[in-house]
């Protein structure tokens, strides 16, 4: 198993109550206390040993002891467990068990019935292997067949999808008599508590072990990734999971979110963060500072080699806004061109589905364009646009202040495009006293014009820095806000 590296250690008290699972005098996970009670481990908890972390003091003992620190294990058994079940409970249910991954070379076969004596006689079957290394199990019921008449599609046939019906689980132990328990736990969820949903496995790179997770229910799926402590992002749809995953060869952790990239020569150039490279900087009296959290690429005219000066700021501060996403995990796929994002719009955007020769335009767009593709990339993100009659009421309008400082100061907090007076540019950050309505705010131009970015010139030329509203926004010209609601954006 891979050694993976883990936060646990610095888990605060929001999170509890915590289960810390041990095994062996090592930590092997660390999860929620709740109802789930852990099922979508891959190991039967009930051998190893279980310690409850509800109180503030325990949690800081823990971590003093070092208890929070999750080992990764070398388990004796990896059984690939892959389930052919109905939702209907039959009388007849098969066992079929064969050593050493997924071939049938000594493939063994054993008939139980559908109740708990039945359940009993398989585990008892099962736990009779002696067994150590790679196995694989399928676990069927056999449908009855009656002699009435059949109803409905009877014989329809057809290829399935590639992530349809798939229902498998991965399960560690150190004899056969562990995942014996655990298969017999598993059937009785099935046959005496209706648990039918198909799980499938997956390893987020978060983890020091593989998970099984009911993927097609989505409030079941979002209790699991919330019990198993992880980050809000997209890790457990089904396109996601270990495919053809092998017990012989192993399981390997799924890839990390690797910036998507088209492989031209251009994207060598992007800067990531140019904001860290300001070096003076003055702050507001009593004010507090919040600035975009996590990461970003600074887009601005010419980057990509694609002539925009004078007309494509908006696009720019898109892709810079986009990129944050790329980096939160969230967007999958590559920044979109300036002629892709006009693509979208000319099929998602009402004004624009009509209008000949948009695409390969020079039209410019602004923050209910950014807002379409924004949701055109990230499904179910909601926009927050605030309309200004005046540019002065970045210094002089508490409410608004009061909007981007909440933005702002939140865990994740991306970069907002503002439009108007003919101009498009993205906050980064704000620099605020709510009480005097003071305010300066971190600005990245896009307007900047090159195929390279010197991060030199950017700085010492203004292109980002801190702004004061007066002198850099017009006070007789209207603005827009782009403010995606990433504090309320659920991908799982």
């Amino acid at each position: 198993m891979a050694t993976v590296a883990n936060e646990f250690a610095t888990l605060d008290e929001g999170v509890l109550p915590i289960l810390v699972v041990r095994k062996n005098g090592k930590t092997i996970a660390v999860v929620r206390d709740n109802s789930l009670q852990g099922t979508f481990l891959p190991f039967y908890l009930p051998t190893c040993e279980t310690l409850h972390v509800s109180r503030t003091e325990e949690l800081q003992e823990a971590r003093e002891s070092g208890v929070l620190n999750v080992a990764a294990v070398e388990w004796p058994v990896v059984a690939k467990l892959r389930m052919a079940l109905g939702i209907l409970k039959e009388e007849r249910y098969w066992l079929l068990f064969s050593r050493g991954g997924v071939s049938n070379e000594g493939l063994t076969s054993h008939m139980f019935k559908g109740d708990e004596e039945g359940v009993h006689d398989a585990v008892s079957w099962l736990s009779g292997f002696q067994l150590s290394g790679p196995c694989d199990i399928l676990l069927a019921s056999e449908p009855s067949v009656t002699n009435g008449p059949a109803n409905g599609d009877v014989g329809r046939l057809r290829l399935k999808k590639e992530d349809e019906d798939v229902n498998e689980r991965v399960v560690f132990g150190e004899s056969a008599t562990d995942v014996a328990r655990y298969i017999g736990d598993l059937l009785r969820a099935h046959l005496f508590q209706n648990v039918t949903a198909p799980t499938a496995v997956f390893w987020p790179p978060q983890l020091v072990h593989p998970v099984n997770i009911h993927y097609g229910m989505a409030n079941r799926r979002v209790l699991e990734h919330d019990a198993l402590l992880l980050p809000i992002l997209s890790l457990f749809r089904v396109e996601k999971r270990l495919k053809n995953w092998d017990a012989v060869k192993g399981l390997q952790v799924s890839a990390g979110c690797d910036m998507p990239r088209t492989g031209q020569a251009w994207e060598k150039h992007l800067v990531r963060n140019i904001h860290k490279s300001l070096k003076e900087y003055i702050p507001v009296s009593g004010g507090e500072v919040y600035i975009t959290s996590g990461s970003y690429d600074y887009y601005h005219y010419l980057i990509d080699g694609f002539k925009d000066s004078g007309w494509g700021c908006a696009y720019r501060s898109l892709q810079t806004i986009l990129s944050w996403f790329q980096y939160e995990g969230l967007m999958q796929g590559a920044i979109p061109s300036i002629h892709t994002i006009q693509e979208i719009l000319s099929v998602k955007d009402t004004d624009k589905m009509n209008r000949k020769g948009f695409v390969g335009s020079k039209d410019w767009i602004g923050s209910f364009e950014i807002m379409i593709v924004l949701q055109h990339y990230i499904p179910g993100l909601d926009c927050t646009i605030r309309r200004m009659e005046s540019g002065a009421e970045l210094e002089t309008n508490p409410e608004i202040q009061a909007l981007l400082a909440e933005h702002f100061r939140g865990k994740r907090s991306c970069p907002v495009m503002i439009g108007g007076s003919s101009y498009a540019h993205t906050i980064l950050g704000v620099d605020m006293n709510l009480a005097t309505t003071e305010a300066r705010y971190l600005i990245a131009d896009p307007h900047y014009a090159s195929n390279e970015t010197s991060t030199k010139t950017v700085v010492s030329k203004g292109y980002v820095g801190w702004k004061e509203a007066r002198n850099f926004f017009e006070a007789n010209s209207w603005y827009n806000l782009c403010i995606p609601q990433v504090a309320t954006f659920d991908p799982r």
